[in-house]
């Protein structure tokens, strides 16, 4: 089951690069729950496809050239924890942003992600994984 995990994961990164949050929603449950824990911008959790449009929104308003590169995806269990950087510049500094970003996803319900939780450091994403990096 891992693999198939991880495998949903890489695929819906694939599908991010390629066609942006629409094309990412069929990966995720109608349910999915996103955790984007406490250094995040908004004090919220947000709640299915219409949150993670939502997540994906405050990124896009704040940067330009956003763009996600994924460098590692391995498989905790029943979890997976992908280990990516968000770069692009804000919009009106255009400050670069280089942003690591782990997510632990979970709750994988008939193929798809019913829960993320993010970290702002890969050490925390696989700590909190119960992987040592």
């Amino acid at each position: 089951m891992s693999d198939a995990n991880v495998e949903v994961m890489r695929s819906s990164f694939e599908a991010y690069a390629d066609g942006g949050i629409e094309a990412v929603l069929p990966f995720y449950d109608r349910d999915v729950v996103w955790d984007p824990g406490p250094e995040w911008v908004e004090d919220t959790v947000y709640r299915g496809h219409d949150g993670i449009r939502r997540i994906d929104a405050v990124f896009l308003e704040n940067f330009d050239g956003y763009h996600l590169q994924l460098h590692d995806i391995r498989a905790a269990g029943t979890r997976v924890v992908a280990l990516y950087e968000a770069t692009g510049q804000t919009r009106d500094s255009h400050v670069p942003l280089r942003q690591p970003i782990g997510i632990v996803a979970s709750d994988f319900r008939d193929g798809r992600i019913g829960a993320i939780r993010s970290y702002f450091s890969w050490r925390d994403a696989l700590r909190a994984a119960g992987l040592a990096e």
